[in-house]
């Protein structure tokens, strides 16, 4: 397959496969489109995990060189149906072959620089290999140009921002020194494609590993972007999409691997995901001689982690799945998206939120459940979760209702820093 034509099916079904990876909802993949012929028919897949290496540079024109500041491993298994997200730091300390000490983040620039046989991609699997014996099959790489693109050619993305967070960039007219850009509250919060980085990379001023929740919950948000537009919003966005990946993003994905996983994933639920990070838990911090802050990656330790990454649901998030109870999520409070953010996580936890919208009013000071159809599971792991009394929940029957139990979300309902 030539490169241009492959760009071409990259841009069709990348969002309808590796973004989904990380969402678990279905996009057709049918299109009424002139595309490139002939149609591919998908790959088997392996009875094993797939292991895809999410790459995030920082290259900008005209520099060539570059280092990776985003790798996340995302492990498809297609027998059971679970995705796992792990996030590899950027500053462990590592061997990599054939040049010696440093941080991971060169490993993929350094394989180009040197013609790698397998490329920057095939050193970095090296290298992870050696250290840490964690390997990958395919891989996307994307700078960080290419990233604003896209999300801009997306029409922005809403992220669910967990923590309230002061993103600190560097003063250009201060050498070493950093200024406030912005502070991001909780909830949701509209990005551009460079807000969206900025929030992706900002590592100044914040926890150690903060960077890595905020990169997954990027990631989610541009799931979410997507399927909010759909087949018939993404078309005419197409070629811009396009433009974008033409010089920004490499895969060794085929069209058809791709065909196959997009109809795979959309039947993997939220609830299968697990998301796990390499912190100071598996890594111990280090100075360089030139005192540079690294990790240095405990082996065994590590490859624990990553044995019990593809784990299945918990009996909870089974139980509320079998139950299949219907919930609305109405926003009583005046923080915006309050209602969208508290229905996605519940939903990556087995509840089957189908409704989100507002209350009949926005000054509820305490969360109530409406339950039209008694007692359940669900209803009690609700009443637990919000701490709500039995004067809280209101029994209305209602065997006609399009939802099973209503939640009135009350300023009492905020859920912080998860």
């Amino acid at each position: 397959m030539s490169p241009a034509v492959k760009r071409i099916w990259f841009a069709i079904l990348l969002v309808a496969s590796i973004v989904t990876a990380i969402g678990g909802s279905a996009i057709s993949t049918t299109m009424a489109i002139a595309v490139p012929t002939p149609f591919p028919t998908p790959a088997a897949l392996p009875s094993r995990v797939i292991n895809i290496m999410l790459l995030g540079i920082d290259r900008r024109p005209p520099l060539e060189d570059w280092r990776t500041d985003v790798m996340i491993l995302v492990s498809i298994d297609p027998q059971q149906k679970i995705v796992s997200m792990v996030s590899i730091p950027r500053d462990l300390y590592v061997s990599i072959p054939s040049y010696g000490k440093s941080r991971l983040n060169l490993a993929d620039n350094t394989g180009e620089a040197q013609d790698h046989p397998s490329g920057g991609p095939g050193l970095l699997r090296a290298t992870l290999e050696k250290n840490l014996g964690i390997t990958f099959d395919h891989y996307v790489r994307i700078d960080f140009q290419g990233f604003i693109q896209m999300i801009d050619a997306l029409g922005g993305i809403d992220v669910d921002v967990r923590c309230p967070t002061e993103l600190w960039v560097p003063d250009m007219k201060r050498p070493g020194e950093y200024k406030l850009f912005r502070t991001v509250p909780a909830g949701m919060q509209h990005m551009d494609g460079e807000f969206a980085l900025i929030y992706s990379r900002c590592r100044a001023h914040t926890p150690v590993f903060d960077r890595d929740r905020r990169q997954r919950e990027v990631l989610l948000a541009i799931r979410n972007r997507v399927l909010e537009l759909g087949i018939s919003g993404l078309l005419p966005r197409l070629f811009e999409l396009l433009e974008s990946m033409r010089y920004n993003v490499q895969t060794d994905l085929e069209a058809a691997e791709m065909l196959a996983l997009a109809q795979l994933l959309p039947q993997i639920p939220l609830q299968n995901i697990n998301q796990r990070t390499i912190d100071l838990t598996l890594a111990s911090e280090w100075a360089t001689p030139d005192g540079a802050w690294v990790m240095l990656p405990d082996r065994q330790a590590t490859k624990e982690l990553m044995e019990g990454r593809m784990a299945p649901p918990t009996w909870e998030a089974r139980s509320l799945a079998e139950e299949g109870v219907r919930i609305a999520v109405d926003n009583g409070t005046t923080i915006e998206g309050f209602s969208s953010q508290m229905a996605h996580w519940l939903r990556s936890r087995g509840y089957q939120v189908v409704e989100v919208g507002k209350a009949d009013r926005l000054d509820h000071t305490e969360t109530i459940i409406i339950s039209h159809t008694g007692a359940s599971f669900t209803l009690d792991r609700l009443r637990q979760y919000f701490h709500l009394r039995e004067e809280d929940i209101r029994y209305e029957p209602d065997w006609l209702s399009m939802v099973d139990i209503r939640l009135v979300l009350g300023s009492d309902a905020q859920p912080g820093c998860r």
